[in-house]
Formats: structure tokens, sequence, C-alpha cells
């Protein structure tokens, strides 16, 4: 399975995009008798150690392990911030929602459809993109994301000022496009340079960072408008970030170059032969991997879902004005900030990744109650649902980057992100239909709202399930490779070899398709359906 090697794959491409450092994954163990056929106890056994290290390291790896901590320092900066410009435009659409329902003269359902275009597009986008990294590497597809990500947010800037819903919808479709590759690239750059301790804890930083920035967005855009007297000021703040974005993103394709350029032919062909992806793993990925993707559906929808219309519904349920609004719903950022960095820590030294998932929709689903069903302080409430905010991301990423080969990482964590757009593409058009279906007079009130939130506490209860489902699999199935710490890793590592080792087993196969049975292709054909079933609520509502 390559548990070696900390690069994605760079299978025809004439440059490597990662060093050559050893694995955040667990090495492999010998094979179990059980499998059936010669092929697994012969062939299948020389691929697995033709993808591993062996022999003493030659002298370009002696003088690269002497330099390499500079290229990782330098690596992790370029990483955190080509997606500053993503995550700060993310939110601005939401803490207007009020003025731009106005501007564009459309309705709730139509704002739905405008939000959920990112996520629609993003369905399958990460996909194609974790095939696309695993594939040819980051350089090439950071490059092209933060370009789209940069000329979308232009467009969505220049259509304030002639008030056209269509153009700002087409600038959408251009950030979404570049968005949801970004963060894939971004996650798989940290999983190729860091390995162990190091990869918890700068997905941590990452993960701090974005909320920093959406933080940012939720706060200053309504100042911003007021300040040049013009709602279309938060956009055009929004593209120079993304300008900046794209030309940190520059310096890291230099620096990907010059590691090129010192890098011996030899090396970038033990390279090549390490990290072959094969896209047949998608058909032999582990029960645990797809709940953990379930659990992206519904939990990662439902937060990204109510980021979207939080700021108006605590102007309209506790009655203050937009600025206040904004910087109340801002809070529902805020704890991520603080709190991930002290988790990646966390998990390194006790694991319980499935604890915190499981206390993470938990919290969830209070936040739904407190902000929906009660007057308590609107802040309690977006406290609470930061905590979740905090809490689930990390586990669910470091638990993916624990479970899958670093050939197909890109992969399993671009269909991690496409179930979650899903989600929120789903999800934003039922909100948006329900509120404007739902009690009401002549115009919004404070409980234009209930029914919405009575369905986000319906589906956090729901994720809060499988969160549940998630732990005692992991715990009875997965001898509690999730819940372990750094320490108890490789124990409960050695014991799940024959199912870690499996997936490879088998796709490389010559008769694989013989080992596709009807459970492998149910996942996939329950993820086909509700992608479909996104895309069609997406055309409906935006017709």
């Amino acid at each position: 399975m390559g548990r070696r090697s900390n690069s994605s794959s760079h299978s025809g491409v004439a440059t490597p995009d990662q060093p050559l450092l050893d694995s955040a994954f667990p090495h492999n163990g010998s094979l179990s008798d059980e499998h059936p056929s010669s092929f697994e106890s012969g062939e299948a056994r020389r691929r697995l150690s033709s993808s591993s290290s062996s022999g003493e390291l030659t002298d370009f790896e002696r003088a690269w392990s002497q330099r390499k901590w500079s290229y990782q320092l330098l690596a992790l900066a370029c990483a955190l911030l080509i997606s500053v410009g993503s995550h700060y435009s993310a939110h601005t659409l939401g803490a207007l929602k009020s003025t731009i329902k106005k501007e564009l003269d459309i309705t709730n359902t139509q704002y739905g459809a405008l939000q959920s275009t990112v996520s629609a597009v993003n369905t399958i986008l990460p996909v194609l993109g974790g095939l696309f990294i695993d594939a040819f590497g980051t350089t090439a597809g950071s490059l092209i994301a933060t370009s789209l990500i940069m000329f979308g947010n232009l467009i969505i800037s220049i259509s304030t000022h002639n008030r056209s819903f269509s153009a700002m919808v087409a600038g959408r479709i251009l950030y979404g496009l570049g968005s949801g590759t970004i963060t894939v690239v971004q996650e798989t750059i940290l999983g190729s340079w860091f390995k162990g301790k190091g990869l918890a804890i700068t997905i941590a930083i990452q993960i701090t960072t974005s909320r920093i920035a959406s933080f940012l967005s939720m706060g200053t855009a309504i100042p911003i408008a007021d300040r040049f007297g013009f709602y279309g000021a938060a956009f055009w703040a929004n593209f120079v970030v993304c300008a900046v974005s794209f030309g940190i993103n520059l310096v890291y394709m230099v620096t990907m170059r010059r590691i090129h350029s010192n890098t011996p032919e030899q090396a970038v062909a033990k390279l090549r032969r390490k990290h072959t992806f094969n896209p047949r793993l998608v058909f032999f990925l582990f029960g645990l991997y797809w709940l953990i993707v379930v659990q992206s559906f519904t939990l990662g929808g439902g937060w990204n879902s109510f980021l979207h219309i939080n700021s108006e519904l605590i102007k309209l349920r506790f009655g203050v004005n937009d600025s206040i609004a904004a910087w109340s719903a801002s809070v529902s950022q805020i704890m991520p900030i603080f709190l991930v960095p002290f988790l990646g820590w966390f998990f390194d030294h006790f694991g319980l990744r499935t604890d915190m998932l499981v206390v993470s929709t938990s919290m969830f689903t209070i936040s739904m109650v407190l902000l929906g069903f009660t007057m308590v302080n609107p802040l309690v409430g977006s406290v609470v649902f930061s905590v979740s905010l905090a809490l689930g991301p990390l586990s669910e990423i470091t638990a993916i980057s624990l479970l899958l080969p670093t050939g197909s990482l890109g992969t399993g964590l671009g269909i991690y992100k496409s179930a979650m757009n899903i989600g929120s593409t789903i999800v934003d058009i039922v909100v948006g239909a329900l509120q404007d279906h739902g009690p009401k007079v002549v115009e919004e009130t404070k409980n234009s709202y209930r029914y919405a939130m009575a369905f986000f506490v319906i589906w956090g209860s729901a994720s809060t399930i499988v969160a549940v489902v998630i732990f005692v699999v992991d715990r009875y199935k997965w001898s509690s490779l999730l819940r372990s710490n750094a320490q108890d890793r490789r124990e409960a590592q050695h014991a799940v070899k024959d199912k870690i080792n499996k997936p490879l087993l088998f796709a490389t196969a010559p008769n694989w398709r013989s080992y596709a049975g009807f459970w492998n292709c149910v996942p996939l054909a329950v993820f086909s359906f509700l992608l479909v079933a996104s895309w069609v609520l997406f055309a409906m509502k935006l017709a």
C-alpha cells in the first residue's frame, strides 16, 4: 500500500511535488494466509514489498534529511495561505443575505440556490480534483484552483454594480470550481510533507487558519459595506484577498520546481514507483471510511448550510441590526481558532477521535435547539455551535489519513469533501424552501425560521446516530484504531493490518473484478444517487 511514502502519486509526471519523507500511515505487516488465490500470497506480496522502502539511504536522501525542515516550513506556510482567499470569500454572501435579497430582488429559495451554486459544483469536483492530484501532483492543482477562485470573485464583484443575479451565479460557479479543489490540495500537501504528530498538528493549524479567515469575513463584511456605502465593496475586498493567495501559490510552485531541479533522476524514478495511484481502489475502500463519508454528508452539510443563514436568523429572531447580527454570527467560527491547535496535541496524546465526533454532533443539535427554539442570548448558541465546528473536522480528516494509503489520499479526501457539498446543496435548498413556506406574515418575522430550525434539529440527531455507529464499528471491528493515541496506534494497526492491506491486494489483482461484489458497489451507487438528487434540486430552484 505504499505506507512508507508521504507523497501523492505522480505517475506519468516529470516533476515530484513532495519529497521522499516517511509516511504518516502505518507500515504494512505480513499478509494473512486467508486471502483466496495464489496471487495474493505471491504476486500481492511482491507488489506490497516493492511499494515499501528497502535498503540503506541514498546520498540524496541523507542530504535531504539535513535540510527538509526548511522546505517543510515553507510548504506549511504556503499550504496555509493559498486557501485564505477561498475561506475569506465563503461567508460574505451569508453576512449580506438580507441586503443581497433586496438588491437582486430574489426570494429565500433563490438565495438558497445562489448559495448552493458553490456546493453543487463541488459535489463532483473534489473527487475529480482528488484523482487529478493523485495522478499529477499538487502544484498543477493548486495553480488552477487559486486562478478560478480569483477570477470567480472578480466576476461576483462586477455583478454587484449591475445587480445581475445571473452574473453572480456565474462568478459563484467559477469560485466553486476552485474552492472545492483547493482544500483537497491543501490537505494533500500537508499529508505529503508531514507525518505522525506533525500531521495532526499541521492539519489543526490549517483548520485554525481557515476559521480565522471565515471569522474575519463574517465580521467585516457589513463594516466594509457601510464604510464605502456600497455592499459590493465587501466582495471587492474578497477579490483582493484571493489575489494575494494566488501570489502565494506562485511562491509554492517556484519552490517545488527548485526542489525538483536538485533531485536526482533516480530519486524521481524511485518516487514514481512507490506512489502509483490505482483508481480501482475506490471499489474496495473500507466500510468505516464510507461511514465517515456519511458523517460528512450529514454533519458537514449541516454546518455549511447553517453558516449561510445564521446572520439573518439572529437578526430576525432576536431583533438586532445587520452589523450586530453579523458579528454575533461570526462567533460561530471563533472556537476552532482556539480549540483546534490544542486538539492536534490532544489526538496525538489521547486519541478519542470517535468520541469527539459524538460530542461534535451532539453540540450541533443542542445549538440548533438554543438558537431556534429559545430566547437565550444568541452568543450562547453560537459558541456551542462553534465547539461542534472545532471538534468534528479534525476528527474526520485525521481518521481518513489513518485509514487510507498515501496514493489514494487525495481521492479519499475528495469523496469526503464531495459528500459534504452534496449535503450542503440539498440542505441549502430545503432550508430556503422551508423558510419561504414557513410561518410568517406580510414580511419576515422571528418565526420565519421555525420550520427550518426544526429540520436542523432532526438533521443533527441523524448525524449523532451516524457518529455512534462509527464509534461502535471502530471499537469492535477496527481494534479502536481511530481512538488510539500515538503510542498505542502501532499495536492497533498491527491488529487490523489484513484489513488495511486488502484494498490494494484486490485493486492490483489481474482478476480484480471478481472481488468487486455487490456490497462494494453499494456505497458508490448511493453516493451517485445523492449526487444526482442534489443537482436535480439545484436545477429546479435555479430555473
